[in-house]
This record gives structure tokens, C-alpha cells and sequence, in this order.
């Protein structure tokens, strides 16, 4: 590291893919950065510093983590999870497995910018849902604009270990793209069982191991998530109250192939089958 006239030079190298995703995160740290009185250029390496304090890489990592996945805010992220492409084949499992009809109540804990929420409202069911993120909120409730004016959606600024609902509310549950950065998932696990009628089937997409160091879980992200055996599964499952569970694997090739994955990277879906935690509450009516 360098500093020449009260600015901090320093080089940075993190394995972000697209392009576009990492030079957007560039622009919204610099930013962030200068309203603290820091200034970021290109240098010759080392951590990044405040008052002679490293904050960095560690805390560029989390900020990176958190911007792009924990918690996701910001113009990039906003439009990323608006319609998140590469989602969308674990999004068809889910509902080809829960199999929604106008009689469900579905919520969605983590539900993003609403990708989800708008296929399964396709089958006429009401849904409710949750982000900890109020960009995330906004994003769901936008892209879902008529479902809230009409009442068959509702999104929720909410705090998933204390879900804002009555006991035995819902038919059916996701939790997709969440799983890995819980602190606590058991809690939530049972947050979810509460609310889910007798018989209420819930569906969360696995934390691959074998996602690891792949495009769905680079650096800095890789080392913040905690993956999941299907032994692992189960234990949540049983930890949690569920009185039914399985770990359910669906190879997504074909799901990529009918949602417009590109050619170019259908081989990220190819040879993998992804892991999918089916439980429910009592016995499925």
C-alpha cells in the first residue's frame, strides 16, 4: 500500500463474474468510500486502511457479500434479482415439486426482487413474503405491482427468526438462496414450521458443497457461506420440529434449457444434481 496526498493507494483482486456485476460494486465502494473521507485508486497492493486501521480485505468481503447476496441493496443488485436468469431453473424445481393451485397460501422467506413470487402466482394461489433487505422489498413489490394492488401479495420488511404471522397461516413455503449465510437456521426452520397449516409442505434449496469456487459461490462469498450434506439437511429438518423430510436431487440441465440459460453456460448445469429440502408439518393432507 501507498498513500500520496492523503489518499490510500492499494490494489484489489477479487473473482467476480460478470464483469459488469464487479465494476458496478467498484463504483457504489468508491462512493461509499469518499463519503467517509477514504479515496480508492489503483496501487500496488495491501489492505485497505482507515485512521491507520485495516479494514480490508475481510471487511471488503463482507460489504462485497452483503451488497451483492447477503442482504442485497444498491442500483446492481436491484436489477440483478429483478430478474435473475440464472435462478430461475432452481425456481421451476421448487414449483414443479409444490405444485401450487388456487387453494395455496405460499410464503416466501428471502423472496429477493420477486422472481419467484411472480411464476408461482401463476397458479392463482395468494402468497406472502419476507427479505430483510427494504431494497429487496421495493424490488418484490414492483415487479409484482398488481398481485399487492389486488391483494394476492403481500411483502414484508421483516426479521425471518420472528415471522410476523399467526400460527398454521400457510399451505406451502420456499426458501431459496438463503440457506447458506443463516447464523441460526434451525430457528428459522421452526419460525417457518409455525406458521405452516398441519399437513404444510416446505421446499429450501440446498447450500451446495459442490458449489463451491464456482460462478454461484466466488470469493468473497465462498468463504461467508456454510454448505450442506444431505445429512445436514435432515438434521435441520428433524431440529426444527419437522415431522417429514427428504432430501430431494434434480438435475437442472433441462430446467436451463426451457428458462434461456445461454448455450455457453448450460454447462454450469450440466452433471450436477442440486439439493432440495422437502419437509412438512404433520402429515400432508
Amino acid at each position: 500500500m501507498k498513500e500520496r496526498d492523503g489518499t490510500v493507494q492499494m490494489n484489489i483482486t477479487i473473482d467476480l463474474e460478470p464483469l459488469a456485476v464487479f465494476n458496478s460494486l467498484v463504483v457504489e465502494l468508491k462512493a461509499a468510500l469518499d463519503q467517509k473521507g477514504i479515496h480508492l485508486e489503483e496501487g500496488t497492493g495491501g489492505d485497505l486502511m482507515q485512521n491507520n486501521i485495516a479494514i480490508g480485505p475481510e471487511g471488503l468481503g463482507d460489504w462485497i457479500t452483503d451488497r451483492r447476496a447477503r442482504r442485497p441493496s444498491g442500483s446492481q443488485a436491484r436489477a440483478t434479482y429483478r430478474d435473475p436468469l440464472y435462478h430461475y431453473p432452481n425456481f421451476r424445481v421448487i414449483l414443479s415439486e409444490l405444485a401450487l393451485t388456487p387453494t395455496d397460501y405460499l410464503l416466501e422467506v428471502g423472496c429477493g426482487g420477486g422472481a419467484l413470487l411472480k411464476e408461482a402466482l401463476q397458479s392463482g394461489c395468494r402468497a406472502a413474503a419476507v427479505d430483510h433487505s427494504p431494497d429487496m422489498v421495493q424490488a418484490a413489490r414492483d415487479a409484482n405491482h398488481h398481485a399487492v394492488a389486488t391483494g394476492c401479495l403481500e411483502v414484508l420488511e421483516a426479521d425471518a427468526h420472528c415471522l410476523p404471522f399467526s400460527d398454521n397461516t400457510f399451505t406451502s413455503a420456499v426458501m431459496t438462496g438463503v440457506l447458506g449465510f443463516l447464523s441460526d437456521p434451525v430457528k428459522i426452520l421452526s419460525e417457518i414450521r409455525r406458521v405452516l397449516c398441519e399437513g404444510g409442505r416446505l421446499i429450501v434449496s440446498g447450500s451446495d458443497p459442490e458449489l463451491r469456487g464456482t460462478p454461484a459461490a466466488p470469493e468473497p462469498m465462498e468463504s461467508r457461506l456454510r454448505f450442506y450434506e444431505d445429512n445436514d439437511l435432515r438434521n435441520l429438518a428433524k431440529e426444527a420440529g419437522f415431522e417429514q423430510f427428504t432430501v430431494l436431487q434434480r438435475n437442472l440441465e433441462r430446467f436451463a434449457r426451457e428458462t434461456g440459460i445461454p448455450q455457453e453456460h448450460l454447462s454450469l448445469f450440466k452433471g450436477h444434481a442440486s439439493r432440495f429440502l422437502y419437509a412438512s408439518k404433520g402429515r400432508e393432507g
